[in-house]
């Protein structure tokens, strides 16, 4: 709605995205690929720990968008990944798999394999890439989300959005939940926004009307944080108007 009104106007926003476990799922595309088409300038770095898959992801990359085979984490140091049955699930914590064997459609989370992978923190990477200020960040990488929070707090210091994959049951050891992750926003600047649909299963052999997958069990969501909205005088004009337009594609008029 925003954005022909803003080009009609002469405003070209260049936003910053980050996209923080860019594998795609088949037959879905992300909402805020709607701004690279809609402003131009925008540019859109991917970060994904399979380096054939980031070859094959910056092949068809339009231009200013660019996918890296970097893991992120804490800070820089070598880390024990654990490889799952379905790449999907792969992450830098072990699987619980007492919720594979309780709940339905869960063995895709049944470990594999181990490895290990260097990781950096998103501070780090920022600098090091002269990555500039980030708008907007999408991430889903399995229970790290809060450890990649925290070694880029300072990159992450003028995000307006964030959409954040958040866990409600350990479905990794010692992973950080909901509740972990809205404190470290809260202390950030930033605060809960909403839910985009809700993740569960049912007890095994059971069913919710007819499905295995119905969410009777509450187990993951994507949460979307924006910046306070009790301190928007904090931000300069140019943000308003891509906070405004970000709110927009998240169905926030």
């Amino acid at each position: 709605m925003l954005a022909p009104i803003l080009q009609a106007n002469g405003f070209d926003l260049a936003y910053n995205l980050l996209d923080i476990g860019a594998l795609p799922l088949a037959g879905q595309t992300e909402p805020y690929h709607q701004l690279l088409g809609a402003f131009p300038s925008s540019r859109l770095s991917g970060f994904e720990i399979d380096p054939d898959l980031c070859a094959e992801l910056n092949r068809k990359a339009a231009a200013r968008v660019r996918y890296y085979p970097c893991a992120l984490g804490r800070t820089e140091e070598t880390r024990k990944l654990y490889n799952t049955v379905h790449p999907m699930c792969t992450s830098l914590y072990a699987p619980d798999e007492n919720f594979a064997d309780l709940f339905n459609q869960l063995d895709v989370m049944r470990l594999k394999n181990t490895s290990e992978v260097t990781t950096t923190s998103l501070d780090r990477f920022a600098h090091d890439q002269v990555l500039g200020a980030v708008d907007f960040v999408k991430i889903d990488v399995q229970g790290a989300e809060l450890e990649i929070f925290q070694g880029g707090s300072s990159a992450l210091r003028s995000v307006l959005l964030i959409v954040c994959e958040v866990g409600f049951v350990p479905l990794y050891a010692q992973q950080p939940l909901f509740g972990d992750v809205d404190a470290w926003m809260r202390q950030h600047g930033m605060m809960f926004h909403k839910f985009l649909g809700m993740a569960g299963r049912v007890v095994k052999p059971l069913a919710v009307h007819g499905r295995f997958d119905y969410p009777a069990q509450f187990m993951w969501a994507d949460a979307v944080f924006v910046r306070d909205l009790f301190a928007l005088e904090l931000l300069s004009g140019e943000q308003l108007l891509k906070f405004a337009v970000l709110l927009d594609i998240y169905d926030s008029k």
